[in-house]
């Protein structure tokens, strides 16, 4: 079914061709990009929840979807308040390709919009219409291409033409969507930060195009295309201090390698001095091509100089928002939550059975796929380096999750490969999904499938289970030893 739907839209771009249409626009004179998301500075009962979102086509979005929809039905009883829902601490959500989905929509509408998710996106056919679209013959004799089509259909069935001016509104969380720069490998985020370094105008961005762009997987859909408005429109800007530092730096390529190519990709972006390479123009793919967990995203809204200010100060005080990394030094934050969700498949092949030879199509699929998936193995190493900075800035171990501050840390992973294979039920339900084809449609038995794992998953995760615990809600399902031994915490020590 997979390997049908790429075989159509691989035809289309053979036998396609589209004029470049450029998707950004310019910032004004002397304008920059505002952030104006601003979190309420937590108070030590209420959790701070970070969610990436893998992806997966609309097997990413459904399980997003129901991983968001648990966190809706669980509450606590806040200061005296009404009883709060967890979806409601979500502070930052990261995705790519599938995952980016649900996330836009999610970060749009808020838990109020997870009813309508279903019948909007998940219930159609949006397979179909994506290769009717891709083979109209007006459609190819005009050069439209099926990235177009895409982002048409995002709109349609989800964002109503709506740019991220809609997201980037107080207490709404910070939505990072993940693309692939093809041209560099570096991951393209949506923020307004990244928008800076181009002199793009993230504001009068539609929604639509940072959703394709972060899930345009390759020859499946063409790159979705930029200019790089730095060249002409905000020259002589000054360029950061801390890009200037890590380049400039005697030590700064040797203590940290990934944050002097962050640098070395803004300061080529924003035209800087020795820049390592011109662009002009800037190509998007799917974001799973660079790190198909959305960790990066994570990291970055949390821990790099290009940290958002999004956490406003103690109410009853004075002063601009600051990062979460502050308000994790401050001790502001006691409990926080890394919810992972892992949509990966890992269909059977019955090409490692066969002598005879792999053919085009073949070929095609793996081309598609394997690099994705391959970017998902990393996910200890990323987790930890996350988990690494949250611990470091609560002033825990490594290994720990309570630091002097009195930092509670979870990890929870959402991934097929925790159901149980000594569980037969399990098992098959885990063989299950992840034989569900990466596609933008999910048949009603797939999508049950996903809520029936999904749900599993997070239930009989020690780590959810010890969020629980601590936030005092109440489940048949919480394993107190379980989830102590599971989600051990430096004060169990």
């Amino acid at each position: 079914m997979r390997s049908a739907a790429i075989a159509v839209l691989a035809f289309a771009t053979l036998f396609s061709g589209c004029a470049t249409r450029f998707e950004n626009h310019p910032l004004s004179a002397g304008q920059s990009n505002e952030e104006r998301r601003a979190i309420e500075s937590p108070s030590s009962d209420r959790p701070v929840i970070l969610v990436a979102i893998s992806g997966g086509g609309s097997r990413a979005a459904a399980l997003g979807w129901v991983v968001l929809r648990e966190l809706q039905r669980y509450r606590y009883a806040s200061a005296g308040d009404t009883p709060r829902p967890l979806v409601d601490d979500i502070a930052v959500v990261s995705s790519v390709s599938g995952g980016s989905v649900i996330a836009a929509s999610f970060a749009l509408n808020g838990a109020q919009g997870l009813d309508r998710f279903e019948s909007d996106f998940l219930t159609p056919d949006n397979t179909k219409t994506l290769g009717a679209g891709a083979l109209n013959p007006l459609r190819l004799l005009t050069g439209a291409s099926r990235s177009d089509l895409v982002e048409e259909l995002f709109d349609r069935q989800l964002f109503g033409g709506k740019t991220f001016a809609e997201l980037n509104r107080p207490n709404k969380p910070y939505l990072v969507l993940n693309a692939t720069d093809m041209i560099s490998g570096q991951v393209f985020a949506f923020t307004p930060q990244r928008f800076d370094d181009i002199c793009s105008d993230l504001d009068a961005q539609p929604i639509s195009s940072g959703v394709a762009a972060s899930a345009a997987v390759p020859l499946v859909f063409t790159p979705i295309a930029f200019r790089n408005h730095s060249v002409d429109q905000c020259v002589g800007r000054p360029i950061p201090l801390w890009v200037t530092n890590r380049l400039t730096g005697k030590y700064a390529p040797y203590l940290n390698v990934d944050a002097f190519k962050l640098a070395r990709y803004s300061n080529d972006l924003r035209r800087g001095q020795d820049r390592f390479r011109d662009i002009d123009y800037l190509y998007f793919l799917d974001g799973g091509l660079a790190d198909n967990l959305a960790i990066h995203g994570l990291i970055e809204a949390i821990s790099s100089p290009y940290a958002a200010q999004i956490v406003a100060p103690p109410r009853g005080t004075t002063g601009s928002p600051g990062t979460l990394l502050q308000a994790l030094n401050d001790g502001r934050i006691q409990k926080l939550a890394v919810v992972v969700v892992n949509a990966r498949a890992d269909p059977k092949d019955d090409a490692s059975t066969s002598p005879e030879r792999p053919g085009l199509f073949g070929m095609i699929n793996s081309v598609v796929s394997v690099p994705i998936d391959s970017a998902t193995s990393s996910v200890g190493a990323q987790i930890d380096t996350l988990l690494a900075a949250l611990n470091g800035a609560g002033g825990g171990s490594p290994s720990g999750a309570v630091g002097a501050a009195g930092l509670k840390v979870y990890r929870i992973v959402v991934d097929f490969d925790q159901l149980r294979v000594t569980d037969p039920q399990q098992r098959a339900l885990r063989d299950e999904a992840k034989q569900i084809p990466t596609l933008w449609t999910i048949t009603k038995p797939n999508l049950e499938t996903i809520d029936k794992a999904g749900k599993l998953l997070l239930r009989q995760h020690p780590c959810f289970q010890r969020l629980l615990g601590d936030m005092a809600i109440a489940a048949d399902f919480i394993d107190p030893a379980f989830a102590r031994a599971g989600c051990g915490q430096a004060s169990d020590r």
